[in-house]
């Protein structure tokens, strides 16, 4: 994640997409951000920006714009100035839905430090959780930077993973024609861990999910199911 966009509509997706899942997967017991936090390249949307954005989301119904409760959070997230404060206000919403949350507080993501950046969720790996990478732009392209979660590390938290979480990761959608760029990147997935994602996007991004048994993938899919309903522009594949 790039924290410029801190509160913006793909945030309020996000959260709110978490916060569902949570408490639709009977078998999530805690959540474990792990937000790959890049600072630098290009201009980020400025706060006044991001305030029309989700007034533009909620007259357009864009994922996340019925939860009344999270725009106003949306809101003060975007006055936030400091990564510490932005954390400690993520920790605080989810604290407020009684959802116990992780974050992997590292205060710069870059190539040089990814072996580093990970070995703490390693540490302590988390049990029956959803588990969140968050990376500037999504998954390895030809010439990965700090932007980029590469497949080696999608599989290296997979394995680790057991049979009651869920690997969930972020992905930017270029200018590509939507539904063969995921269905793309799904075959990618699968390559890397032998499981077929189940994934859900707004057109501009795209969100994988990765569950070991049968029964979670279910419970997944029901779920995932469920938020579409009142987002009619939202799109699930697999």
């Amino acid at each position: 994640m790039n924290r410029r966009y801190s509160g913006d509509i793909r945030d309020l997706f996000k959260i709110d997409l978490v916060v569902h899942l949570m408490n639709e997967v009977p078998a999530l017991e805690r959540f474990t951000f792990v937000p790959m936090l890049t600072e630098g390249g290009e201009a980020g949307s400025t706060a006044a920006g991001r305030k029309k954005d989700l007034e533009t989301a909620v007259t357009k119904g864009r994922a996340g714009s019925r939860n009344a409760a999270l725009l106003r959070s949306m809101k003060r997230l975007q006055e936030i100035n400091s990564d510490t404060e932005y954390f400690r206000a993520i920790h605080d919403l989810f604290n407020h839905q009684k959802i116990q949350i992780r974050i992997v507080e590292k205060p710069v993501f870059s190539n040089a430090n990814r072996e580093n950046y990970f070995s703490s969720l390693f540490l302590q790996f988390p049990k029956k959780a959803l588990i969140f990478l968050d990376p500037d732009t999504g998954l390895e392209v030809k010439n990965p930077n700090k932007r980029h979660l590469l497949f080696e590390e999608v599989k290296r938290i997979y394995d680790r993973m057991d049979d009651s979480s869920v690997l969930m990761i972020y992905q930017h959608i270029p200018r590509v024609v939507r539904e063969g760029y995921i269905r793309r990147r799904c075959a990618e997935l699968e390559k890397c861990t032998g499981v077929l994602p189940q994934s859900l996007t707004d057109n501009e991004i795209v969100f994988f999910f990765l569950a070991k048994t049968t029964g979670m993938n279910a419970d997944l899919k029901r779920a995932i199911r469920s938020y579409i309903d009142p987002y009619p522009a939202l799109l699930m594949l697999h």
